[in-house]
């Protein structure tokens, strides 16, 4: 008869050290389970079904059971993730005993008479040792005796204490170099013990465990000739009281598998001989008693064995292993999702003028993370990605597989939020299309990294900004919820695409109200804008390709200027006008008309 055990670890761990191994010596535990360590489990729980349901207990039945046990063959199938976890060291309590008393050996000696000290008005002040006493005391402390202490008080005797561990461990030698120099005590040497206090004793061991997934059981193939259906259900009695396999701390669940389990194929046999990467399973002989199934570790006739009576090594190769590999986190995905904010933390709070340092980076980091979603490869940049790659994430760079530039602002947009001229949010916008679970996640990696905001050189921590994900319920700023507006002011400075100055002087045709006006015509914003100048011009930081970085005749920024921009019909945002304007740079939000009196 055959017979299948399925057999569960409910914490997710099986801890057995294998027959007269020390912990500290094999740090790979058992694995597979022993045979033998599944017969002496049943017929422990025998006993416990002996005392539930018979009177009188019926040794041969467990007799046959065990005879039928010994008699099989073995065969597993281990899950292919099973893991040897790192080994634990801990202390574990052995006994809840008294702690032995602290003994002391007191003795009493008599000293000189002390002379008066003359105090202030002739009173009679604190007094001192004469200078025999002096000596005796500097006798005493050059001694250097452990454990020693010296009483000097004002009772005309020396009190000595030399304190020992144990009742019976006096310190003869100690007491013997004391009377050497101080005499005989006045009294004999009196033994006086300190309380002690109630504790566990403990002992360090090492926890060499296996990680066995819950829902990954251990299937067990028993085969022999001596089964029969009483025995088979008897079997079924004690697994069901079977809580613990191994150590104490790992549970089971086992029980012998039914017609509605779905039964996988062995997968780890045992063998007689030893082959390469074979370990050893402890096994029963056929011919063990129940006798050698029964006997303790501690029994004289098993203590100094190599393995104990009736049972033998058998060797099992462990099956391979699946590669490991990491573990995609798939964060929620939200669909229509157009924009993403994030709040922005700092130790030194970033500037205006630095908005698109920061934007830029944070671009880079979300391409990155893409580029390696896509491709597996942590490594992957756009130059070595494949033409597919690329078109894949075209919308998210800005730039086609071969390099161009999108039409149409089909590319996402990082911009940053100010109030009172502070940043204090990042917005990921992609008006074209919603991101898509990848863009997503990857938005939310490169934003669980600190981006810094300093000048190019200057990577240090107080430079750098902490991006905070903010859900759906923050509402989104002014201008990306579909209001309409008359009057739109600056966010952030505007900076126009082309120089509108030379030698000092306004550019004929070229002036910022003219590039604006060119632009929302161009970008069909409206047809007509009346342009304000808000403010004196300020330096700001702008967005170079990195195929142009080295065309710069400088590193610096550009003039950028605060704008108000008033339409005849009221306009739906967001608006983004001028250069960097992908970047963070002229940013508009809508505000409310003046009331006039």
């Amino acid at each position: 008869m055959k017979l299948v055990l399925r057999q569960e670890f409910p914490l997710g761990r099986f801890h057995a050290t294998p027959w007269r191994v020390n912990p500290y010596d094999d740090p790979h535990g058992e694995w597979p389970p022993s045979p033998w360590r599944l017969v002496r489990a049943v017929t422990a729980r025998w006993y416990q079904w002996a005392r539930e349901a018979l009177p009188e207990p019926d040794v041969a039945q467990l007799e046959k059971l065990q005879t039928a046990l010994c008699k099989s063959t073995y065969a597993f199938h281990l899950p292919p993730n099973a893991r040897k976890g790192s080994p634990l060291r801990q202390y574990h309590p052995t006994e809840f005993a008294m702690d032995p008393p602290n003994w002391r050996d007191v003795g009493v000696f008599a000293r000189t008479s002390k002379a008066p000290k003359k105090g202030k008005k002739g009173q009679q002040g604190e007094k001192e040792l004469t200078e025999d006493e002096k000596k005796i005391e500097k006798q005493v402390k050059d001694l250097k005796i452990k454990k020693l202490s010296l009483d000097l008080a004002d009772s005309g005797r020396w009190t000595i204490e030399v304190k020992a561990l144990k009742q019976a461990a006096r310190d003869d030698a100690s007491i013997e170099r004391l009377e050497k120099n101080l005499g005989k005590p006045t009294e004999d040497w009196r033994r006086i013990a300190d309380a002690g206090r109630r504790s566990y004793g403990m002992s360090l061991v090492q926890d060499n465990y296996w990680c066995v997934a819950p829902e990954a059981p251990v299937w067990w193939f028993i085969e022999g000739d001596d089964w029969t259906d009483d025995l088979r259900e008897l079997l079924g009695q004690c697994l069901e009281r079977m809580t613990y396999f191994g150590r104490a701390e790992t549970l089971t669940r086992v029980r012998v598998a039914g017609s509605s389990d779905k039964i996988l194929q062995a997968n780890c046999t045992l063998a007689d001989k030893r082959t390469a990467d074979a370990v050893p399973v402890l096994s029963p002989l056929k011919e063990a008693t129940r006798e050698d199934i029964e006997r303790t570790t501690d029994n004289p006739e098993v203590v100094k064995r190599a393995i104990p009576p009736g049972a033998q090594w058998l060797y099992a190769v462990r099956p391979e292993r699946p590669a490991a590999r990491e573990r995609r986190r798939v964060p929620e995905h939200r669909s229509g999702c157009h924009l993403m904010q994030f709040a922005i933390g700092w130790n030194v709070a970033p500037e205006r003028r630095a908005v698109v340092r920061l934007t830029a980076r944070f671009r880079g980091a979300v391409l990155r993370e893409l580029l390696r979603l896509k491709t597996g490869d942590a490594s992957a940049n756009w130059t070595r990605a494949s033409r597919d790659v690329r078109e894949v994430v075209a919308d998210m760079t800005g730039k086609d597989a071969n390099g161009d530039v999108l039409k149409g602002h089909r590319h996402t947009e990082f911009l940053a939020w100010c109030e009172d001229g502070q940043p204090t949010r990042l917005l990921v916008w992609r008006g074209s299309r919603a991101f898509d679970a990848d863009e997503q996640e990857a938005i939310q990696l490169a934003a669980a990294r600190d981006v810094s905001w300093a000048a190019a050189g200057s990577d240090s921590d107080g430079w750098k900004v902490r991006l905070v994900p903010l859900d759906q319920a923050v509402p989104p700023p002014p201008g990306f919820g579909g209001q309409s507006s008359k009057l739109w002011e600056s966010v952030t400075p505007y900076v126009p695409p082309r120089h509108h100055l030379r030698g000092g002087k306004e550019r004929e045709g070229e002036s910022m109200a003219e590039q604006i006006r060119r632009e929302v015509e161009g970008r069909e914003i409206a047809h007509s804008v009346e342009v304000e100048l808000v403010g004196t011009p300020q330096w700001v930081a702008v967005h170079v390709p990195r195929r142009e970085a080295n065309k710069r005749a400088f590193i610096g920024d550009r003039r950028g200027q605060m704008v108000r921009l008033r339409f005849t019909t009221p306009v739906v945002g967001p608006i983004r006008l001028g250069h960097s304007s992908s970047f963070g740079l002229g940013l508009f939000q809508p505000v409310a008309e003046p009331r006039r009196p």
